[in-house]
């Protein structure tokens, strides 16, 4: 392991179910296709989970730095696979691993979002095989 410096960033998104799993499991399972075929080329990762017998579920989104971080957001808020997202759950916690920039605190500022983040810093050490 090694000292390191990069700007991925990731994501952990925790989603409270209001609709019940299977609107849940269509709403995202849409909006993932969506990203995978139409989405910000920054974005290598996007999976949602959601442990059996439970309202809780979470995305993990891994984001090649800052700006695929906002160019995503701004390219997805509009599609009708989000809104769908956002009508069969909440989002309950926002927590982020990597650098955090001004432009994305604004984002987090506009869309009411900014106490629900958790910053868990910057990377120190490690490795990407």
């Amino acid at each position: 392991m090694t000292a390191m410096q990069d700007g991925e960033i990731t994501v952990v998104n925790h989603y409270r179910i209001q609709s019940g799993r299977p609107a849940f499991l269509a709403a995202v399972t849409a909006l993932a296709c969506r990203v995978e075929a139409e989405g910000h080329p920054g974005v290598p990762g996007y999976r949602f989970f959601c442990p059996d017998g439970t309202n809780d579920a979470r995305a993990v989104v891994r984001y090649r730095d800052a700006e695929a971080w906002l160019g995503h957001h701004d390219l997805v808020m509009g599609w009708p696979e989000m809104t769908a997202l956002r009508s069969v759950a909440d989002l309950d916690e926002i927590n982020l691993f990597g650098p955090i920039t001004d432009p994305m605190r604004e984002w987090f500022g506009r869309m009411g979002l900014a106490g629900k983040v958790r910053h868990h810093g910057e990377t120190l050490a490690g490795f990407r095989r």
